[in-house]
């Protein structure tokens, strides 16, 4: 391969100047591409967080910097066990028996149902201590017909069922029911300011670098001032992904900065979704059953649409995993164009999978996150035994992006007035950044800055139906 003659070079005095510019352009022999080479390539959806909120208008506005809002679960939920039964026989001959719950969700004569089909009606309950005791008896056609203990043992689940009544002179039935709970998170404040002194707008680099227009010059300010944004945009999409809350257990704030004032660092989505899982090889049997158990409460949702972020690693370890599904079930051949094209000896292989269709009506959409690949988290994740990409390459996102009630699920939360604002400390020398210039000034000192400034944050509304899958290979 051809040899690299210098090193990429930064700019550790945080500022451009003559000096910073000298030292990150040195001079060099002609040159076989007349246009800077960019090695990271198109930076076209790097952001996949902020497209699918801002980018496609999913945005809400705020006044302060916390949101609330109400979210409501499943309508019916199974209740574990508190503790074994431990009644030998129980039910049998018609005998009641008491078993015990955390929770009070089963009103008298009520039948409920046991992990494998027994029937068992409610004749009491009573708190002893906190914990629900249930007087039940079992539903059966024997007398000799009774509950085994395996069935009564602690963390099993129980549901409620219906209320039978007798055919005429019954009572009516008590009934439960839930209600929303409240979801109140924080919304950060992120800034990047940039400086430059003397005549840096003017500085002529030996590299001819493209402009948006699609020309090129040899100035370097406007490479810098892409450099800039694309970094602001990078550290935004950052927070949203990484960002962990800061607030302590009762609800107060104890970072300061150095006026005083307290930083609110809000949760990015992946402190957001609650459930979470892990895996060394995935198999399509590990994913089937993944968005299975993930996303069964979405019955009420317009589109069953869940998003896999994923990286690199992830997005190979998927289609493998549907690959080997196919050659073991032998549902097609690997051939007719769509994995291996062309004729005779000139073959070509190729084709991976990016759309996944759950039996359950879900339908995932794959979408690589180049921040899984190359950012911040994975430049220090450890590497994968077999690729040597980072750990966090292989990481799965399965998000609920589905539209609920007319509604995004995936939204962005900016505060008023402050969604993004840029500013300017104008000094002696030119202006930067498409900015226009003027007699007055902000500063007697040969230099300028420009501050940017954004506060908001990605918002999962149902964070419940979504699955953070870590790899753990080699770990």
């Amino acid at each position: 391969m051809p040899r690299l003659i210098t090193t990429q070079q930064w700019n550790e005095s945080m500022k451009t100047n003559g000096a910073s510019v000298a030292k990150m352009l040195l001079t060099k022999p002609d040159q076989l591409a007349p246009v800077l080479t960019y090695l990271m390539g198109n930076e076209d959806k790097r952001f996949p967080l902020m497209y699918l909120s801002e980018g496609m208008r999913n945005t809400v506005e705020i006044t302060t910097d916390e949101y609330e809002y109400d979210v409501i679960g499943r309508l019916f939920k199974a209740v574990p066990l508190a503790e074994a039964c431990t009644t030998v026989n129980a039910g049998i001959a018609g005998s009641s028996f008491v078993i015990k719950f955390g929770e009070n969700l089963f009103p008298k004569k009520y039948t409920i149902l046991s992990p494998n089909g027994y029937q068992l009606v409610v004749q009491d309950s009573q708190n002893i201590g906190g914990i629900w005791n249930f007087t039940v008896t079992l539903v059966s056609k024997s007398n000799a017909s009774y509950i085994p203990s395996s069935e009564l043992a602690a963390g099993n689940l129980f549901s409620l069922g219906w209320y039978a009544a007798a055919s005429w002179g019954s009572t009516g039935s008590e009934s439960t029911s839930t209600a929303p709970y409240k979801v109140r998170g924080d919304v950060s404040t992120i800034r990047k300011s940039y400086k430059w002194e003397g005549n840096a707008k003017q500085l002529v680099a030996n590299i001819p670098v493209k402009t948006t227009s699609g020309g090129t010059t040899n100035l370097w300010w406007p490479f810098e001032e892409y450099q800039h944004n694309l970094s602001f945009r990078r550290e935004c999409e950052t927070n949203y992904w990484y960002s962990q809350s800061n607030r302590n257990a009762d609800g107060t704030i104890s970072e300061r900065d150095a006026e005083g004032n307290p930083v609110y660092r809000g949760s990015g989505l992946f402190e957001q979704i609650i459930n979470k899982d892990s895996y060394s090889v995935l198999t399509a049997d590990k994913i089937q059953q993944t968005i299975r158990d993930t996303f069964f409460g979405m019955s009420d949702a317009q589109d069953k649409v869940v998003t896999l972020f994923t990286g690199t690693g992830g997005r190979q370890a998927f289609d493998d995993a549907m690959k080997t599904e196919l050659l073991n079930k032998q549902y097609i051949k690997l051939s007719d164009n769509k994995f291996v094209g062309g004729e005779g000896y000139n073959l070509s292989l190729g084709g991976f999978f990016s759309t996944y269709e759950h039996v359950d009506g879900y339908k995932v959409i794959i979408r690589t996150v180049p921040l899984m690949d190359d950012g911040p988290q994975a430049q220090a994740s450890p590497r994968h035994p077999q690729t040597n990409l980072p750990l966090e390459s292989y990481r799965m996102a399965f998000v609920d992006t589905s539209v609920y009630d007319g509604s995004s699920n995936l939204v962005m939360a900016n505060k008023k007035g402050r969604a993004m604002v840029r500013g300017m400390v104008k000094g002696m020398n030119e202006v930067g950044d498409n900015m226009t210039g003027n007699d007055f000034i902000a500063s007697d000192k040969d230099a300028s800055s420009l501050h940017m400034l954004k506060t908001g944050q990605v918002v999962l509304r149902r964070f419940n139906t979504s699955i953070d899958l870590k790899c753990t290979a080699g770990l």
